[in-house]
């Protein structure tokens, strides 16, 4: 590498869509000198992605690797084909001086052939708190042992999430570096008059207005919040749900509204590019998972003034700045309903400096991660 050629990192995800761990990466990626460090992705599942015409207007290259199902058979069958797709990308690619993990699942794979062709630096990065259901969970529970043995450097997105994946002696001397999900604290800070203009463009007029943004999966639990909003429609009939996010379970949760006969109260905006808008309009911000690492839309819900009401399977880690409400599923609907009431009438505040201060602003991790890589080289 030439002295005056920035750094290739490599960050291993599975696709680069609109969801909470590629959101960050992104978040990073726009705000690192890149004249220093550049990133580039190697992805699975094999299509494009939201951000991948944007990966490529930054100068990052996106690999793609067979992909892994979320199927156990098909897993086994497809890992032969996906260890050689390995072997013959590293032959290839001697820039990779750093892999950034993000995708852990199958880091202890990768991770040991990127070593075997001279790559120094293995990154594995933690950003959740719970493994896959079933089987196919057991197996890469399994797979994510030996993790530690070929990673140099070991991150997590919070404690939480640190004690989860890594042995608890290593978490509790120091071992591992938490990163904070940060965000650009400045393009989400509360503005009244972009608040009144984005409601007139949803239309929204003086209704209650929820947002949950999440990808439409089983563990985001979209189906708990249409049973909520059912509870709140009893109380009060001016409220409307906003979804943002996409997948598979998406048609499910829109049965359901069906079902409860919601549809004047729930409007899904699918993949959603205008996150930072939305929140604006919004009157408080719902999160029903049924577990979570530390969410990167939680940050951005309070960057923007929102109170949140989330469930009590997300890291308490998220209450970064006092605005956020957690509650268990296995309370009745009822409170729900009445806690997102009542959260929705807290006044609303400009917390831009108390999301500095708490360290999640973005121009602070950018410049560590970005020191921390050069470091490596």
């Amino acid at each position: 590498m030439e002295n005056n050629e920035p750094v290739r990192v490599l960050q291993v995800v599975g696709r680069m869509d609109r969801g909470g761990i590629e959101t960050m990466i992104m978040n990073l990626y726009r705000h690192i000198d890149r004249s220093k460090v550049q990133f580039d992705f190697l992805a699975h599942y094999g299509r494009e992605a939201a951000y991948n015409n944007e990966i490529r207007a930054l100068g990052g290259n996106i690999y793609e690797m067979p992909a892994l199902r979320d199927d156990t058979h098909i897993y086994y069958w497809k890992l032969p084909t996906y260890i050689m797709a390995l072997h013959q990308f590293f032959a290839h690619h001697p820039e990779i001086k750093i892999i950034h993990g993000n995708m852990t699942n199958t880091a202890a794979i990768y991770m040991p052939i990127a070593r075997k062709y001279g790559v120094k630096t293995c990154i594995a990065h933690s950003h959740n708190t719970r493994g896959k259901a079933g089987l196919l969970g057991v197996v890469t529970d399994i797979l994510q042992k030996p993790i530690i043995k070929y990673a140099t450097d070991l991150f997590a997105c919070s404690k939480e999430a640190a004690y989860w994946f890594y042995p608890k002696e290593l978490v509790d001397a120091g071992k591992i570096k938490i990163i904070p999900n940060a965000v650009d604290a400045q393009k989400f800070r509360y503005d009244p008059i972009k608040r009144i203009k984005m409601r007139e463009k949803l239309q929204i007029g003086n209704r209650l207005a929820i947002v949950c943004v999440a990808r439409f999966r089983k563990e985001k639990n979209q189906a708990f919040l249409v049973q909520v909003l059912n509870e709140i429609v009893k109380k009060r009939n001016d409220v409307v749900l906003f979804f943002a996010g996409d997948g598979e379970y998406e048609n499910n949760v829109k049965k359901l509204v069906q079902k409860y006969h919601l549809e004047n109260h729930v409007v899904f905006l699918g993949m959603c590019d205008y996150v930072s808008d939305l929140l604006q309009a919004m009157d408080v911000f719902a999160l029903t998972s049924l577990w979570e690492g530390l969410p990167v839309v939680g940050v951005e819900a309070q960057a923007s003034g929102l109170h949140c009401v989330v469930s009590d399977g997300i890291t308490r880690e998220l209450d970064i700045i006092g605005n956020v409400k957690f509650l268990s599923l296995s309370v009745p609907v009822r409170v729900w309903a009445d806690q997102l009431i009542a959260a929705a009438q807290l006044p609303r505040q400009d917390t831009f400096k108390a999301i500095q201060a708490a360290g999640y602003d973005i121009h602070t991790t950018a410049k560590w991660l970005q020191n921390f890589y050069l470091s490596k080289c």
